[in-house]
């Protein structure tokens, strides 16, 4: 046998040798991108359709749910995961790649409101909490709190988040200049929880039950009740910052990223917002 003709096999054999387990059992892959709102809830659903098909691996990554949106009109995941809609510039950009988007509400969210567990104002209305992100409103007794200086916390624009609540509460003006942008939700809590004069937003679930802080009641207008973000105050929408969480396709999910998003919405994949803190579609 002439050496190069041997060389050829046993580079044959390594990239055998290279090949994993789960391509050996024909394991099949589905693939999670976007929001960081969603991280959780999707690695715990990652997790455990893993357990219920073994031969699919759910693989998630976050960054953003612009990140994600992105993700999916270059043709690199399965699944766009984003906690906000897309915008029509970014379905106008998909559909001149070819890519038909179909958009999939899977959670409920109430986008809660925290301060700084000692800090005694109990609600906002929503306009002073606009007026408190662009920077209008800049100590808090001018919300009926102490003589303290609000120390204003967001997240980074890749965020979902970040848009949702730039449309849905600032209605598009513009930021503060004082806002502190954080690139996770997790570390704005952090933020919020040892600043006593703290204010941030974000997913209900990363502020439940966290220590340091506490959630404000929101009311939609001076003189209406404020309501906390609980989950019959979303349900009903009486809590004024509610919003879907969302998985979006290119087009009608097929074969195993069906099978993964029927399961999601199940009664076993929803039961797994309940317990990350979200809230299911369906009571």
């Amino acid at each position: 046998m002439k050496r190069n003709q041997l060389l050829a096999i046993l580079g044959s054999l390594t990239a055998l040798a290279g090949l994993t387990a789960s391509s050996w059992l024909g394991q099949q892959s589905v693939t999670i991108k976007g929001s960081d709102t969603m991280l959780i809830l999707n690695q715990r659903w990652a997790e455990a359709y893993g357990r219920v098909n073994p031969r699919v691996s759910v693989s998630v990554t976050g960054g953003g749910s612009s990140i994600g949106i992105n993700a999916l009109i270059n043709g690199v995941t399965d699944i766009c995961a984003s906690s906000r809609p897309m915008r029509k510039s970014e379905v106008d950009r998909a559909r001149s790649r070819g890519v038909v988007v179909n958009e999939i509400p899977v959670a409920l969210d109430g986008l809660a409101v925290c301060v700084h567990e000692s800090n005694p104002v109990e609600s906002l209305t929503m306009d002073q909490l606009r007026r408190i992100y662009i920077g209008q409103i800049t100590n808090w007794r001018q919300v009926g709190g102490p003589d303290l200086p609000i120390v204003v916390f967001s997240r980074d624009s890749n965020s979902g988040t970040y848009g949702f609540f730039q449309q849905n509460v600032l209605k598009n003006q513009n930021w503060g200049r004082g806002v502190r942008f954080m690139p996770s939700t997790s570390e704005e809590a952090r933020e919020v929880a040892r600043t006593p004069g703290g204010i941030g937003y974000g997913g209900v679930a990363y502020f439940k039950n966290r220590p340091g802080v506490k959630l404000l009641k929101i009311a939609a207008k001076e003189g209406e009740p404020a309501y906390a973000p609980a989950e019959e105050n979303v349900r009903n929408r009486l809590y004024p910052i509610w919003r879907y969480l969302y998985f979006y396709t290119n087009g009608k999910p097929r074969g195993e990223i069906a099978k993964f998003i029927e399961w999601v919405l199940s009664k076993e994949g929803q039961s797994l917002v309940e317990e990350v803190g979200y809230y299911s579609l369906n009571p």
